[in-house]
């Protein structure tokens, strides 16, 4: 019989996910979305710390929103911390750099002299103190500086400074900190790490076959002291929380002696839980906890903070939008007319929201944004009652009033004769009641420097 090879498996798996999430570059829209969340033939899907980090930072939630997360709580509960190494980009990304090293040994000379060696180690700070700040300030802190969210929001809408910060992962991995990123600063695998310890499936050992070559231990990259515990003693099963379930160590096996295995349940309510959060960790996250105290700001004053720029219809207030905006991407993606743009960095704390500028291209109204959009940050409107802003007319400016004939705003307003009305068949006249703020008509406007522009409700 055939050996399964877990590393070619799983690195069709990761290269697969990738390029399913950028699917709509080639104008297919069955997933839209990142690992954030994402919508997969119309099931909306939610990362777990993504809901928890808008839940503390909005301080509400809706049944839908709940239910997209819990459906990822229950598939990871069973296969247990399997998202650091079969689905995260970012896990990709670092073992492609390991590849890189030993193809390139000249990468090996910029390594730091004290690399840190301690694979072992797991920092749980990350966990409270996103959660904590993003409560205490009132932002999903992590959402919008996640390197997986830049990640797929690079490919999907264009490269940004915000890029750097997966330069730096990588100046890391080959500064000699292997996976610094996942052991001290992702929040997300300290996460899924916690729940680990219920899934059924392990790294299970055949004593009477293991002949403790070690090469098992060697090929690991997290767990490799309880795996050596594991076929050094009677355990039959490696119980480590951290296992991230990669194969490695079954296919540098050459007893055969390593395989996947479902753990009775017994066994799985009677252990202890493998690695324990240590003293240490939990006053390194009190530590973490009280820096964000320090740190505390009104959320008012950071949506303030923020450059203010025009949302897609049916957004909430700027302060609400910041909270609850999951940075997913898929409102931008859905948008017939590649209106909505993604913030990049030079966009302060919108990092990540989506924005128009109506003069580049404006609203068409079409109002499929709010439909795909779990967290509450686009609510469904109709159109007569989205408010983006208001048009205003410059007088000084405009041909119309310049004695001129132009209506090139008045035919283009998707509420001609609502919105913009022409007073004795020669004046364009705003209705502020009802204008919506589209842009359509600065859009249009025949001026260089439009005479016509949205401006932003206060």
């Amino acid at each position: 019989m055939l050996k399964t090879s877990w590393n070619r498996c799983r690195r069709i798996v990761q290269v697969s996910m990738i390029l399913i999430f950028l699917l709509p570059l080639m104008g297919i829209y069955q997933v839209i979305g990142t690992l954030s969340s994402s919508r997969i033939l119309g099931l909306t899907l939610t990362d777990p710390f993504a809901f928890l980090e808008i839940l503390l930072a909005s301080k509400a939630v809706t049944i839908t929103f709940l239910m997209s997360a819990l459906l990822i709580v229950g598939i990871y509960l069973f296969l247990g911390k399997v998202f650091c190494s079969w689905i995260c980009p970012i896990g990709f990304l670092i073992e492609g750099v390991d590849a890189l090293k030993k193809k390139w040994k000249w990468l090996t000379r910029i390594q730091l002299k004290k690399a840190v060696t301690h694979e072992q180690k797991q920092y749980y700070w990350a966990l409270p103190f996103f959660l904590v700040l993003s409560l205490v300030v009132g932002i999903p802190i992590f959402q919008t500086l996640s390197p997986l969210g830049i990640l797929y929001r690079t490919f999907l809408f264009g490269l940004g400074l915000e890029a750097f910060l997966i330069l730096m992962i990588i100046l890391l991995e080959l500064a000699g900190y292997r996976r610094g990123w996942c052991r001290t600063l992702c929040p997300i695998g300290v996460f899924y790490a916690l729940g680990s310890r219920w899934s059924p499936i392990k790294v299970r050992c055949d004593t009477d076959k293991c002949v403790q070559c070690f090469k098992c231990v060697k090929a690991c990259n997290y767990t490799a002291e309880s795996l050596k515990s594991t076929i050094t003693s009677t355990s039959e099963f490696c119980v480590s929380s951290l296992c991230t379930r990669c194969g490695r160590c079954i296919d540098s096996c050459s007893s055969g002696a390593l395989q996947f295995s479902l753990q009775p349940v017994a066994d799985l309510l009677s252990e202890e839980g493998g690695e324990k959060i240590s003293r240490r960790s939990v006053l390194q996250g009190a530590g973490m906890i009280a820096l964000a105290g320090l740190a505390y700001k009104p959320s008012q004053a950071l949506a303030a903070a923020a450059p203010r720029v025009f949302r897609p219809p049916g957004a909430v207030r700027d302060e609400e939008f910041l909270a609850k905006c999951l940075r997913c991407g898929k409102c931008i993606e859905v948008c017939p007319d590649k209106t909505l743009l993604s913030a990049h960095l030079d966009q302060g704390l919108n990092l990540g929201t989506p924005y128009f500028i109506p003069r580049r291209v404006p609203c068409s109204l079409c109002m499929e944004c709010p439909d795909v959009c779990p967290s509450g940050a686009l609510v469904p409107l109709g159109m007569r009652e989205v408010k983006i802003g208001i048009a205003e007319i410059d007088k000084n400016r405009c041909y119309a009033y310049q004695d001129d004939v132009c209506r090139s705003c008045y035919n283009s307003c998707p509420l001609i004769d609502e919105a913009i009305k022409m007073e004795g068949f020669q004046y364009p006249v705003v209705d502020p009641e009802i204008c919506t703020g589209c842009g359509i008509c600065e859009y249009v406007c025949v001026m260089e420097y439009p005479a016509i522009q949205i401006k932003r409700m206060m």
